[in-house]
């Protein structure tokens, strides 16, 4: 405690012996000199250094926090290698509801034949419904009754499949958002039914490619993408009733670890634009946002136009 407070406190005493007051004392004597400056010395002298073990703490904390962050991403990275491999090797005839989804009843897949032909609508279907799987087996999931994890799912899992098909086409160098066969997504011929207008076109191309330039603008890397989606779908102002608190806390808590996650990445990715680097990711979620109601509209506006038009369960849950 002595030598701990003289280095923090940078305390310093003078001797009035010449620093030699401990001169003919050893271990086994009974008493030692009351000199401060020599009793300074003597640790020293015996291999004392706060400032060593304060750094090694640093460090063991340090490396903590790089084993956590590995095992958020390790954890991430398996869940969304499964839904890129079925999204990309398989396909469902199968209908499922949310709650069917959630409580994992009937899920049934099926692997594509080389000369099986998905229409865009197939693979915004096929591609919400891998989101719905990935972000059901996040781990924290297990702790949510089933009807919190329909209200999560319900706010953010269509925001998080749109997300990740801009990713997909950024990452294949693509200006807008396409199918996992390269197929436009949301092809001009919707423009029938939101009107062919200079207003409607550009409409339907800021849907397609907003995102998309974000990620392309800031360069977004694979961690950081997985990290931001877990930040989007962990939103706990989505419990806003009473009976719920327990839930909130949950999810925020949650939120706050992605959260953390993230801003540690950058730290260490960036050093010391880690702090921009970070408010510029966090950027994305407002854009990211906007898309979805973007999306919202327009599907809104094809439901009026063909309300002969089945949508698959989920789709029709959660867009």
């Amino acid at each position: 405690m002595f030598f701990r407070r003289v280095v923090t406190e940078k305390l310093e005493y003078t001797c009035k012996c010449s620093n030699n007051c401990f001169e003919g004392f050893s271990e086994d004597s009974t008493i030692y000199p009351k000199c401060k400056s020599c009793r300074y010395q003597e640790c020293l002298k015996f291999g004392m250094n706060y400032a060593f073990r304060k750094q090694k703490r640093l460090l063991e904390i340090r490396n903590k926090k790089d084993d956590e962050l590995d095992a958020i991403i390790d954890g991430l990275r398996y869940l969304d290698n499964h839904r890129r491999e079925t999204l990309r090797t398989k396909f469902t005839i199968s209908n499922p509801t949310l709650q069917e989804m959630v409580e994992k009843k009937g899920l049934e897949t099926y692997v594509k034949t080389p000369k099986e032909q998905l229409r865009p609508q197939d693979w915004s279907f096929f591609a919400l419904y891998t989101t719905v799987e990935f972000l059901s087996n996040m781990p924290f999931m297990s702790k949510l009754q089933t009807a919190e994890k329909m209200c999560l799912l319900r706010n953010s899992a269509s925001k998080c499949s749109l997300f990740a098909g801009a990713m997909r086409s950024f990452n294949e160098k693509k200006a807008e958002m396409i199918t996992v066969d390269g197929q436009d997504i949301y092809p001009n011929s919707i423009l029938d039914f939101v009107g062919s207008s200079g207003g409607a076109r550009e409409f339907l191309g800021r849907i397609k490619s907003m995102v998309v330039g974000k990620l392309a603008e800031l360069t977004v890397l694979r961690e950081e993408f997985l990290l931001i989606s877990s930040i989007i779908f962990c939103n706990p102002d989505v419990f806003y009733e009473p009976e719920n608190s327990a839930a909130q806390s949950k999810v925020a808590s949650q939120q706050q670890e992605f959260t953390a996650a993230l801003l540690h990445f950058c730290m260490c990715k960036y050093g010391l634009n880690g702090p921009s680097r970070f408010t510029q990711l966090l950027s994305l979620c407002p854009i990211i946002q906007r898309n979805f109601d973007d999306l919202q509209f327009l599907t809104m506006m094809f439901r009026m136009k063909r309300a002969d038009i089945k949508f698959r369960n989920i789709v029709e849950e959660l867009i």
